[in-house]
């Protein structure tokens, strides 16, 4: 037993002596002066650098729109795999492929729920050797949702490339 434990820990201790924890998350704001309408997305996240090439990660966040009166608030977990598909100086090029999930209440209404799953492509640029810069724009996949709930954007399968979609952040690793 002592030497299958003993074993099983150098397994462990070899495929991920240089994965590195992170810390960090994204911010997205958007606003339509024309239409009265803004949204703000809060999204903290934590995830694990197994290799130079990949990581998984999860997002957690908030999510409010508001629309000429009428306001929706949402909560989002969405776990990930990131795959780094390219590296010029010190930004790298990534896409991350996973689903998200989120619960949302308009008010005066039934709570809702919505769903995605797809890749979202960005740029990772590290700024320290700790520190990186983090910007996603864009979303390949499919979208669901019930109710006409808007938490992902509008039901269907395709590409989102909107200023919607935008998000910046910082990560932070250990």
């Amino acid at each position: 037993m002592k030497k299958l434990l003993l074993t099983l820990v150098l397994v462990i201790s070899s495929l991920t002596a240089g994965a590195q924890v992170y810390l960090g998350g994204e911010v997205g704001l958007w606003r339509d002066w024309n239409n009265n309408e803004t949204t703000f997305a809060l999204q903290p996240e934590i995830g694990y650098q197994f290799s130079d090439k990949w990581a998984a990660g999860l997002q957690i966040g908030y999510a409010h729109h508001y629309n000429d009166g009428a306001k929706i608030n949402a909560f989002n977990f969405s776990p990930y795999a990131r795959y780094t598909v390219g590296k010029v100086g010190i930004v790298s090029f990534i896409v991350d492929g996973g689903f998200g999930f989120s619960s949302l209440k308009e008010k005066n209404s039934d709570s809702a729920t919505a769903w995605e799953i797809g890749l979202k492509p960005g740029v990772k640029v590290q700024l320290a050797p700790q520190l990186h810069f983090v910007a996603h724009l864009g979303f390949l996949g499919y979208r669901d949702n019930d109710h006409g709930a808007l938490a992902f954007g509008s039901q269907g399968l395709g590409f989102a490339f909107s200023s919607q979609d935008l998000k910046f952040g910082l990560l932070y690793e250990f």
